[in-house]
């Protein structure tokens, strides 16, 4: 009469650990109570759980209990039972269970149908299961019945523990990126004085004892101050990067498209033999203006570097269609070869070629551009030839 524990007991309870299973009722299970009820015309079921000392229920159909004694649950002579459906009919005329308080209570259990719930290892976290206080007999319908809703409560536990790892591994990531961004603010901030007392140093060296200094000196001078510039610009970039994630998507202001495009030749300094060509019509924008301001930046910023022509020419289109912006920014540059043009808006990626003034990109701006469309529910995508140029063209939500 007492169910014995399950021969892999141990690794069964991890098991159901593993899956951390809410006690809480969700309709999904209380669906699949009612619907192998009205399946097998049998009034009562549980989809249970099968714990060390007790034997809790998911979900209840025609019963009033939350839980049961382990070693006089049904269900835990299921979970160890060699067949397909642990059945009794009749519990009454079974000797193993005629003297069963629960056989013998004033609502009595006569008849029990359970098949095990297991877990992707095989191990039974528990079943489902129907019964009665009276007779039953199972035809080949109800069998298939029970093993078909079976079969979808254990879907349904996979794919809770699925959501769960899924949920724990988000956070940890989460966690992970707040550290990393964290150390990258921490660095960067703490390498930006050492790398302009550099600058200083080799400025205020070339100034006093610049006619004791050879050429091949001054050469090593401006090659320290040239890599502190371009170590300042990466930390620069690195951080921008990072604090990308503290711009508020949400947040979103009225601007016209000239306005801000001219800040943006401000910002970059851009120089009056570039040809900068505005869009045709000025138009009045309703968008996130610091996130829109920053992906201009960079991309205007590479393609004024990353160009070979004498004359850079760069054209910015901004287009309104139906519920969208799109955004176009071309030039006449170098252009990108087709197998790189997804390549390059990972971190790091560069194509391994000097801008106008002989240095070599970190890969950082592209990625960060593509960040911040992503965070504005938008796509870019590339239009390029070598030599002739590139255009990126971007598409927001309004």
């Amino acid at each position: 009469m007492i169910a014995k524990a399950h021969n892999n007991e141990r690794q069964r309870l991890q098991a159901i650990k593993d899956y951390n299973i809410s006690r809480d009722r969700e309709q999904v299970f209380d669906e699949l109570t009612e619907l192998i009820c009205r399946l097998t015309n049998v009034p009562r079921s549980l989809i249970s759980i099968v714990e060390e000392h007790e034997v809790w229920f998911k979900s209840q159909r025609g019963l009033e209990l939350n839980s049961s004694e382990r070693e006089l649950s049904f269900c835990s002579h299921a979970i160890n039972s060699k067949e397909e459906i642990f059945l009794v009919e009749d519990a009454r005329k079974i000797e193993q269970f005629k003297n069963h308080p629960y056989v013998n209570a004033k609502d009595p259990v006569i008849f029990y149908a359970g098949v095990k719930l297991k877990s992707e290892e095989g191990l039974p976290l528990g079943t489902l299961c129907i019964l009665d206080n009276k007779p039953h007999k199972l035809n080949e319908e109800d069998r298939a019945s029970l093993l078909m809703v079976a079969d979808l409560a254990r879907r349904q536990l996979d794919l809770h523990k699925k959501n769960t790892d899924l949920k724990t591994q988000a956070a940890i990531l989460e966690e992970n990126n707040e550290m990393l961004k964290s150390f990258a603010h921490t660095v960067s901030h703490d390498m930006k004085m050492p790398l302009a007392n550099m600058v200083l140093t080799t400025d205020l060296v070339a100034k006093k004892y610049g006619e004791k200094i050879d050429e091949t000196g001054k050469n090593y001078l401006a090659y320290i101050k040239d890599a502190a510039f371009g170590l300042s610009d990466y930390v620069t970039q690195i951080l921008a990067h990072y604090e990308s994630d503290s711009l508020l998507i949400e947040d979103k202001d009225e601007f016209d498209a000239y306005s801000l495009l001219e800040h943006v030749h401000e910002i970059l300094a851009i120089s009056d033999d570039i040809d900068y060509i505005l869009p045709e019509d000025n138009l009045v924008m309703h968008i996130n203006k610091s996130v829109l301001e920053q992906i201009l930046i960079n991309l205007i910023g590479n393609a004024i570097k990353y160009n070979d022509k004498e004359t850079v020419e760069i054209k910015v289109d901004i287009l309104e269609k139906d519920n969208f912006y799109i955004i176009k920014v071309a030039d006449n540059g170098l252009g990108i070869p087709e197998d790189r043009q997804e390549e390059i808006f990972k971190m790091f990626q560069t194509l391994n070629v000097p801008d106008r003034n002989g240095k070599r990109g970190n890969g950082i701006g592209l990625n960060t551009v593509q960040k911040l469309v992503n965070k504005l529910n938008g796509m870019i995508t590339i239009d390029s030839e070598l030599g002739k140029g590139t255009e990126f063209i971007i598409t927001l939500s309004k």
